[in-house]
């Protein structure tokens, strides 16, 4: 059996555009005085994806500030859930066409579980049989944790495993541990794989 073990963001889904990105810094009230907003945003992403801090605690963090659980706190929870949610229908309709060529897919992604739990419940991922994010298995990518927790989950070993991801780091990660990784640059990339044995 061969998986097809995709990244999610900018892979499956496209990057924030333009009115997300305005709609966050919207919702978060920030003022350019402050500095960069996407430079605090992914200060501590990496800790806010493991799941070290919970959204309170990132937010906070982010804008320096306490916040308001029920009220500011949940709107910037669902803005930027909201802008990891641009399906890439290329990306997917070639992933459609390696399933029926044999291929098993599978998501691995660094995402906070706020995040993950939209990913999750977006129908158009249903064909993906198993999701691993970093959220639940505290360990994200590029750790070598976090692709053992896959293997393990899939109960697969390197060399059943095909994975593309944008991220350099990420596909290096992954390689390290036997798996053949590719970074992703085009969904064209997922029609030239095949199932093995």
């Amino acid at each position: 059996m061969t998986w097809l073990l995709c990244d999610y963001g900018e892979v499956l889904c496209l990057a924030p555009n333009d009115e997300d990105r305005t709609a966050l810094e919207a919702t978060a009230g920030w003022d350019p005085v402050s500095g960069d907003f996407w430079e605090a945003y992914w200060a501590d992403r990496v800790s806010y994806d493991r799941a070290d801090l919970t959204a309170e605690e990132y937010w906070t963090r982010v804008l320096g500030h306490p916040l308001d659980p029920v009220g500011e706190l949940a709107r910037l929870v669902r803005a930027d859930a909201a802008s990891w949610l641009h399906p890439n229908l290329a990306s997917l309709a070639a992933v459609r066409r390696a399933r029926a060529r044999g291929l098993r897919p599978a998501i691995l992604s660094n995402a906070p579980i706020e995040v993950a739990k939209k990913i999750e419940a977006a129908p158009w991922l249903a064909s993906f049989s198993q999701r691993f994010f970093s959220c639940y298995l505290r360990a994200v990518k590029p750790e070598p944790a976090a692709y053992q927790a896959v293997l393990e989950g899939l109960d697969a070993r390197p060399e059943d495993v095909l994975f593309f991801d944008d991220r350099p780091a990420n596909v290096a990660g992954a390689a390290e541990l036997g798996i053949e990784a590719h970074l992703f640059v085009d969904p064209a990339q997922l029609d030239e794989v095949r199932a093995r044995g």
